[in-house]
C-alpha cells in the first residue's frame, strides 16, 4: 500500500513538473498526531471524550460485575432450588445477559452513543484544522501539504514543516 502510494505521489509530481513547465513544486507538511495534541480545543474535546468513555465503560463493567455476580450465586443455590425456581433464575440471569449485550452495542458498539459523540466533538475540530491548514496553504503558495502520520512522507526537510504555523493560527483563532 506504502509502494503503491509513493509510485501515485511521484506520478503526481512528474506530472505537476510536466503541466507547470518546469515551475517550482512548493510542497509542506504536517505532523496532524502533534496539532491534535498541541491545539487547547481538540485536547479538550479528547479529554471530553475520554471522560464519557470511561463513564460508559465502567457503567458496562458494573454490569459484566453484576452479571458475574448473578451467575455464581445461582450455581452455588441451583442445587437447592427447585425446578421451577431454577428455570425462573436461568430466566433472569439470560434476560439479564442479553440487556448486558445491548448496552454493549447500543453505547460501545461501533454505531454506538461513543461513537456518536466521538463525531459530534471531533468533527469540528478537524473542520477547523483542515481550514487552517487550508488558509496556510494559501497564504505560503504551497501546492502540496502532507501529513507525516499518515506515513506517506519518506524524507523531509524541516524547514517545510508546516506544523507550528498551523498549530499557531488555530490558538490564535480560539
Amino acid at each position: 500500500m506504502k509502494k503503491l502510494t509513493l509510485i501515485a505521489l511521484t506520478f503526481v509530481l512528474i506530472l505537476s513538473g510536466v503541466n507547470t513547465l518546469h515551475a517550482e513544486l512548493k510542497i509542506g507538511y504536517v505532523n496532524s498526531q502533534r496539532i491534535m495534541q498541541e491545539w487547547d480545543v481538540a485536547r479538550e474535546a479528547q479529554k471530553k471524550l475520554d471522560e464519557k468513555s470511561q463513564e460508559l465503560q465502567q457503567e458496562y463493567q458494573d454490569m459484566l460485575g453484576r452479571l458475574d455476580s448473578m451467575n455464581q450465586t445461582f450455581n452455588k443455590q441451583k442445587m437447592m432450588m427447585s425446578e421451577d425456581r431454577r428455570q425462573e433464575k436461568e430466566q433472569e440471569i439470560m434476560q439479564y445477559r442479553q440487556q448486558v449485550q445491548q448496552y454493549q452495542m447500543q453505547k460501545l458498539g461501533p454505531q454506538g452513543e461513543i461513537y456518536k459523540i466521538q463525531q459530534e466533538l471531533t468533527q469540528p475540530v478537524l473542520e477547523k484544522i483542515q481550514k487552517v491548514i487550508q488558509e496556510v496553504g494559501d497564504d505560503n503558495n504551497y501546492d502540496y501539504i502532507l501529513d507525516s502520520v499518515a506515513g506517506n512522507i519518506l524524507y523531509a526537510a524541516q524547514a517545510h514543516d508546516l506544523t507550528d504555523q498551523v498549530i499557531y493560527k488555530l490558538q490564535r483563532s480560539e
